[in-house]
């Protein structure tokens, strides 16, 4: 399957220049590309290998994710309208806010994850975490 046969959902985008200029963003996002093209050639040879999702490509991009929400949370983009795993962080980080504010931080350190795969995870998978 080419680029030009995935729909937009499936798309990898590409991340933003400023991205280029921090090494561990690079690195963090070359260890994930990494990862996935690993697991591909691993299940392409054989469909039923047995790899921990959690020690490779989901766990790389939880790594990138928490770099760029902590060391470059200001150029996050804004809340997606049209996302609802967006609007269901922002409800979490408002319910913290009023009932628990001891779990706020974690609340929102989660949300700016979030925030930070929409700039490198394709908008089908932006959502799952």
């Amino acid at each position: 399957m080419s680029a030009e046969d995935l729909s937009p959902e499936d798309q990898w985008p590409l991340p933003p220049a400023w991205m280029w200029d921090c090494a561990e963003c690079i690195r963090r996002y070359e260890a994930m590309k990494h990862a996935q093209a690993v697991i591909a050639g691993l299940t392409a040879e054989d469909p039923g290998v047995d790899w921990d999702v959690t020690d490779s490509i989901v766990g790389t991009q939880i790594d990138l994710g928490r770099h760029l929400a902590d060391a470059h949370r200001g150029s996050l983009p804004d809340r997606d309208p049209e996302c609802r795993t967006c609007a269901d962080h922002q409800a979490s980080v408002e319910r913290m806010e009023e009932r628990a504010p001891d779990l706020l931080p974690g609340a929102v350190m989660a949300a700016e994850e979030h925030r930070a795969r929409h700039l490198f995870a394709p908008p089908r998978i932006v959502g799952l975490m």
